[in-house]
Order: structure tokens, then C-alpha cells, then sequence
């Protein structure tokens, strides 16, 4: 298994060390088992026997918990550095790799999967534990016959061939309900975040609930109840065939005289003594199965071998003056639509406005030209020198078109960069809305303009040189409108940001240096009286 071989490469020597403990804890068990069988009667009093088996006992039971307890640490010192890799790894995979593998697989991942693997780690000791006393308990068996012991060894061959048949089956459906746990993570977001459209529409509530929501939970129920039924035959299976075994030797012992009955008896003592341990790995091995699928499945879109490197990030200088893309390309692997090829060149501190029809592919423009999206061909220069993506994003803050805020606002802790904050709350007219303090927003329960102006306020926080707002001003009001293109732009532009603003607000593009037009994945500069008349072909086809 993919999973307990990354364990034993990363924990050797405390994997030995549980192993070890395990033994001491089996051998344990069964050297009490032969003291209870013929050294318990012999003692000289009865109160001097109980306390010696109560010593033993308890020893047994110290060095049991002991090997479980390092284990169960490990598993979850195990689970912690997996978690917290995966959340890094997330952060640092590229956008359009996150994006094709869709958000329900990624919280499945992070939520489901994250949780079987633990839920392994915790069965995991039962199964060690099980195989680890088996293993001990038929050198003991060994030791009072061997004869006995073949036909023991044969019996349970049967037992668990049959047993490891029904937990295949486990494994299939497991399978078959990771998937589908998927789609219900989908459905779950449409359930919270479509949830006003599904209150409105009770048909398309209805068709939702009927189509998509009820194929993902009846195929999960039907699986996973497949799964549990295999899983309780395999162990009520094994139960039964270890009561059986035990009727086996007493017959061997009384009908054949293979064996004494003291001797039938501590064959007996030591079966059932490994009976409760073996039905319990039987029980955890699905849960070791669905960790392993589980595991796979993260190594699928998160490999444990080290991010991809980009190459050295280049420092920009603090003096660029010009930023140029020359023939850059992007297409989506799965809707063939392609951006690209295009060029395209900004000067330091110049305000350039993007417009296009909707699915022009603007959107794709600004993840392409911030280095979010990695380019299929071509290249992005700073003042002639070839910069990579994370060069390129190093300049960059961008309000997308659904910006997600955050509740810390990353300032200097100068009195300095608290009086500029207040400056930007009273320039965004959120100083009455919102407060800072101690870099954490006051609220968030704000209006879709309110909101955009958040996002604002956090990129300016970033103190990047350029800033690149997506339809920034499509949410305000006419009169903020205005005030954002006739005061708010100039005054960044006063500050020496350079601003790209993807924008249908044809009455004021007289703010902007120049005007490009994306059309079909396609961007061109375009001449003043071009840029008037193809704003007004944007508002008239939007």
C-alpha cells in the first residue's frame, strides 16, 4: 500500500520501535495465557495468584496502550504534515490546474479525504496489532503441536481467503463512493451559494434536487451500503470460523487423541485470545482501503515530490518604466477557446482601459498578463529583460470581477501607514461603514459595491506598483461611478500607480492613455475614435 510504505520511509526507526512494542505486547499475552493454563493453580495461595495475574494484567494492558498510543501519535504527527503540505502545496499550484480539477474535488480532497486518511491512522494500529499477535500466537500454538497447528493454519488459509474475497468487494465500492462524495461536495455549494436562485425557482429547486443532488446521494447510498455489507460478512464470517476452529481441536483432542485436553484447552485459551484482535483488523482493513484510495487520490493532483520550480524570480527593479508581452499566448485544455497570440506594452504610470464583449475573453486577459495563467508561448519583458510569472506577479494587485476579502489589512505598524488607511476609507467613502484596527477589517457584511471597495482598499494595502481592476466600477452607483473614473483614478494615478481597468463605461474613457479591445481571444490598440464607437458596440451587444 502506497500509504504504509510513505510511512515506513519517513518513520523507520519509530515504525520498528511500535513493531518491537507490539511484540512485547503479543508476547506478553500469550506468556500470560500459559501462566493462567498451568502456572495460576499452582500457586501457594489464591490471593497471591490474583495478584500476581492482576500485576500481569496491567502490564499487559500499560504496554498495549503504549504501542497503540505511538502509533495513533504518528498517524496524526503524520496526518498534521500531510495537511498542512496539501495547503501549501494548494496555494502554490498554478490557478488553471486548481480550476480544472473543479472546487468540489478540491474540498473533497481537503474534507473527506484528509479524514479517511486519518480514520486509517486510527484503525491502523488494530490491524498491526492483530497480525503482530497472530504471527506470536502460532509460535506458541507450534510449541504444543505441531500437527494441531497445520490443520489451524489451514483453517484459518480458508477463513480469511473467503474474508479477503468480501474486502476486494469493499474496496471496489469504496472506490465508486469516493467519487460520488465529490459530487455531493458540488451539490452542497450549489445548496449554499445558489441558494436565493433555488428559494426563487422552486422548478429548478426541484429539478437540482431530483437530478443532480439525488444521483450523487443514492449512488453514495447504495454504494457505501454494498461496502458495510461485504465488510460485516467478512468479519461475521470470520467470527463464526473461529468459534468452529475451536470445535475442531476439542474434537481432535476427544474423538482422535492428537492431542490432551489441557493442551486442547490452552488451544482454546490462545484462539480466542486472538479472536477479538483479528475480527478487529478484519474490521479495520476497509478503513486502511478507503485511507489508501484517499491518499492516491490527493498524490494524483498534489504529488509529494517538491512543486515544480519556475526558475529564479528575478527583482524588479523599483525604477522599471515599461512592461511589454510579446506574442503570449493562453488556451483552456478542455473548452478549446484560446487567447492569444497578443502583444501588448505598458509604461510606468500610464492608465490603460481593456473593453470587449462579454466572453471576449477579458477576464482571461488579466490571469494571463499578472502571471497567473502560465503562458503557452511567448514572453513578458520588463524594461527588455525577460521576467518570469512570479516576477510578473510581484508588481501586480488585482480586484477581480468576484474578489474574495479578507478580514486582515496588511499595513506597516507605522502611525504613517494608519493615517494613509484613513485617508483610503474616507477616499472610498467606507470610513462611516468600517473601521482598522489592529490590521483586521471591522465587518465584511457589506453591499456588492461596498464589497468591491473593500477589495480596493486591500490592493492598495499591497503597495504593488500596478493595479488591475476587472469591471471594478460595474457594482457602483452612478454618482460613486463617476467620483471613481473623475477623482478616484487621477488621485492613483498622483501616486504613481499604473492602472489597468477593464471597463464598458464608454463616458469616460477620455481618462484612460489608451484603449484596447479584446474581441474572440484577440487584443488590438485602438485609435480614439475607434475606442468611442467600440464601447458603444459593447454596451449594445452586453
Amino acid at each position: 500500500m502506497q500509504l504504509l510504505k510513505t510511512i515506513l520511509r519517513q518513520h523507520t526507526l519509530a515504525f520498528i520501535a511500535i513493531i518491537l512494542l507490539n511484540l512485547l505486547s503479543a508476547g506478553l499475552g500469550i506468556a500470560i495465557i500459559s501462566w493462567i493454563n498451568h502456572g495460576l493453580l499452582a500457586e501457594q495461595s489464591l490471593a497471591l495468584g490474583i495478584s500476581k495475574m492482576l500485576g500481569l494484567l496491567l502490564l499487559l494492558l500499560a504496554t498495549t496502550l503504549g504501542a497503540q498510543w505511538c502509533l495513533t501519535t504518528l498517524g496524526h504527527q503524520f496526518i498534521w504534515r500531510k495537511r498542512s503540505a496539501m495547503v501549501w502545496q494548494m496555494m502554490n499550484t498554478p490557478i488553471a490546474t486548481l480550476e480544472a480539477k473543479g472546487e468540489g474535488e478540491l474540498l473533497a480532497l481537503l474534507g473527506p479525504d484528509i479524514r479517511n486518511i486519518t480514520l486509517a491512522f486510527v484503525r491502523l494500529p488494530e490491524l498491526i496489532q492483530g497480525i503482530v499477535l497472530a504471527l506470536v500466537a502460532m509460535g506458541y500454538l507450534g510449541y504444543l503441536s505441531v500437527p494441531v497447528l497445520l490443520i489451524t493454519i489451514g483453517w484459518l488459509v480458508v477463513t480469511f481467503t473467503l474474508g479477503y474475497k468480501m474486502v476486494s468487494k469493499v474496496y471496489q465500492h469504496i472506490d465508486k463512493v469516493r467519487g460520488y462524495e465529490s459530487d455531493l461536495q458540488s451539490s452542497f455549494q450549489v445548496v449554499i451559494q445558489g441558494r436565493k436562485e433555488l428559494a426563487l425557482n422552486p422548478a429548478r429547486a426541484k429539478h437540482f434536487y431530483d437530478t443532480h443532488y439525488q444521483a450523487a446521494a443514492m449512488g453514495y447510498k447504495q454504494n457505501i451500503i454494498k461496502a458495510d455489507s461485504y465488510h460485516l460478512s467478512a468479519i461475521n464470517w470470520s467470527n463464526i470460523m473461529m468459534l468452529g476452529l475451536i470445535g475442531v481441536i476439542f474434537l481432535l483432542a476427544e474423538s482422535q487423541g492428537w492431542i490432551s485436553m489441557a493442551v486442547a484447552t490452552s488451544f482454546s485459551l490462545t484462539i480466542l485470545f486472538m479472536r477479538t484482535p483479528l475480527l478487529q483488523a478484519i474490521g479495520a482493513y476497509p478503513t486502511l482501503l478507503s485511507g489508501e484510495l484517499a491518499y492516491k487520490k490527493i498524490n494524483e493532483l498534489l504529488p509529494e515530490k517538491s512543486l515544480p520550480k519556475e526558475g529564479k524570480t528575478q527583482k524588479v527593479k523599483d525604477t522599471w518604466q515599461q512592461l511589454r508581452w510579446d506574442n503570449i499566448t493562453w488556451q483552456y485544455p478542455d473548452k478549446g477557446f484560446e487567447v492569444g497570440p497578443l502583444s501588448m506594452t505598458v509604461t510606468r504610470g500610464e492608465t490603460v482601459f481593456i473593453i470587449g464583449t462579454n466572453g471576449s475573453g477579458k477576464s482571461t486577459l488579466s490571469l494571463l498578463l499578472t502571471g497567473l495563467y502560465p503562458m503557452a508561448q511567448g514572453h513578458a519583458y520588463c524594461d527588455g529583460q525577460a521576467i518570469n510569472a512570479k516576477s510578473l506577479m510581484s508588481l501586480f494587485s488585482v480586484v477581480f470581477t468576484k474578489p474574495y476579502l479578507f478580514e486582515t489589512v496588511f499595513l506597516e505598524p507605522s502611525e504613517a501607514d494608519h493615517a494613509l488607511a484613513a485617508e483610503w476609507l474616507m477616499r472610498l467613502q467606507l470610513n462611516n461603514k468600517i473601521t482598522v484596527d489592529n490590521h483586521q477589517l471591522s465587518t465584511l457584511s457589506l453591499s456588492a459595491g461596498q464589497s468591491k471597495r473593500v477589495a480596493l482598499l486591500l490592493a492598495m494595502a499591497e503597495k504593488r506598483d500596478i493595479l488591475f481592476l476587472d469591471e471594478w466600477a460595474a457594482e457602483q452607483d452612478p454618482q460613486f461611478r463617476r467620483y471613481f473614473y473623475r477623482e478616484l483614478l487621477p488621485w492613483l494615478k498622483q501616486l504613481g500607480k499604473t492602472l489597468l481597468i477593464i471597463s464598458h463605461d464608454d463616458d469616460y474613457f477620455d481618462v484612460a492613455d489608451r484603449v484596447y479591445e479584446m474581441q474572440q481571444g484577440h487584443l488590438r490598440l485602438l485609435s480614439a475614435e475607434e475606442s468611442r464607437q467600440a464601447a458603444r458596440a459593447v454596451i449594445s451587444q452586453s
